[in-house]
């Protein structure tokens, strides 16, 4: 059975919401096409409410589900600009519903945000191998709602314009992170490219064997790892930019399809540039423009 997460009656928060049915928004109707909404999906009524009314404390109106179903019904009749999902749901878990918007290309961008009881490492990490971009454990703090919705606005202001940039660091301490941030350009390249679903996860194949290479090396050799992967994606190309100064990427000289042979021929760049031998070198693919943004 589930823990109420409701705060005590006298530390509840200063705000009056009754108990909304699944498809009634909350918030003032007068206001709703000025405030962005949030998507809350959570079984337990309780706690669905006390998440909404979290999150309308920073402008948001809400939409609230019960079901993995439901949620998944929502999105595709109107898009939200964020999803707040609850690992266990009484249909179809958290992952299924993340997977599904992350692999479609109208909704790979919108900020998932994780939240659930299972606090366990594996958990955290399957949840960023899904493409989810944070993860809150329960019982949570109102700050931690409040961070991950500015996180959430941070993200969806870098995603403005043609191109996008990002840096992914190889990061010893926190793998999850490393995953998280995987999983993020991933969601740009389904939504912003017109690669193929499948042609996505080889490229992110060949990522993620580099980056075993990479963290294979700190740990044998305990030597700190000062690796990271560049990216730009523009509208009819990719560029990817993997960059050294530990000593790993000069450890050998090998060809990447010899160095990293599972994966990385199957991604077929078209073409690998070495800028500075051992410690920069940078992998390309060319693809059909897609339409314009909108405006």
């Amino acid at each position: 059975m589930k823990k109420s997460l409701l705060p005590s009656p006298s530390r509840a928060p200063a705000i009056k919401l009754s108990h909304a049915d699944p498809s009634v928004r909350h918030g003032c109707p007068d206001e709703a096409p000025l405030m962005p909404t949030a998507l809350i999906v959570e079984d337990e009524p309780e706690a669905n409410l006390l998440l909404s009314m979290l999150v309308q404390l920073r402008g948001y109106r809400t939409e609230s589900a019960y079901t993995g179903g439901d949620a998944l019904e929502i999105v595709r009749k109107a898009p939200p600009d964020l999803v707040f999902l609850d690992l266990m749901l009484p249909d179809i878990n958290g992952y299924e519903v993340c997977k599904a918007l992350k692999t479609r290309k109208a909704t790979s961008l919108i900020p998932v945000i994780m939240v659930s009881a299972r606090v366990a490492a594996e958990n955290r990490g399957e949840c960023f191998g899904m493409g989810a971009d944070d993860y809150i454990p329960k019982p949570y703090t109102p700050d931690q709602i409040f961070d991950a919705l500015n996180h959430a606005s941070s993200w969806n202001r870098s995603l403005r314009g043609p191109d996008i940039e990002g840096l992914i660091p190889f990061n010893l301490a926190d793998e999850d992170e490393t995953l998280r941030l995987m999983g993020r350009f991933r969601n740009i390249l389904v939504a912003r490219t017109t690669l193929d679903f499948d042609e996505t996860c080889r490229i992110m194949g060949a990522l993620k064997e580099i980056w075993q290479d990479a963290m294979g090396w700190a740990r044998r050799t305990r030597h700190p790892l000062e690796t990271a992967i560049g990216f730009h994606v523009g509208p009819d190309r990719l560029a990817i930019t993997l960059r050294d100064t530990s000593g790993w990427l000069g450890e050998n000289h090998f060809e990447p399809g010899e160095r990293w042979p599972h994966a990385f021929t199957t991604a077929r760049f078209d073409e690998v540039v070495v800028e500075e031998p051992g410690r920069r070198m940078t992998f390309r693919k060319h693809y059909p423009a897609d339409a314009p943004l909108p405006s």
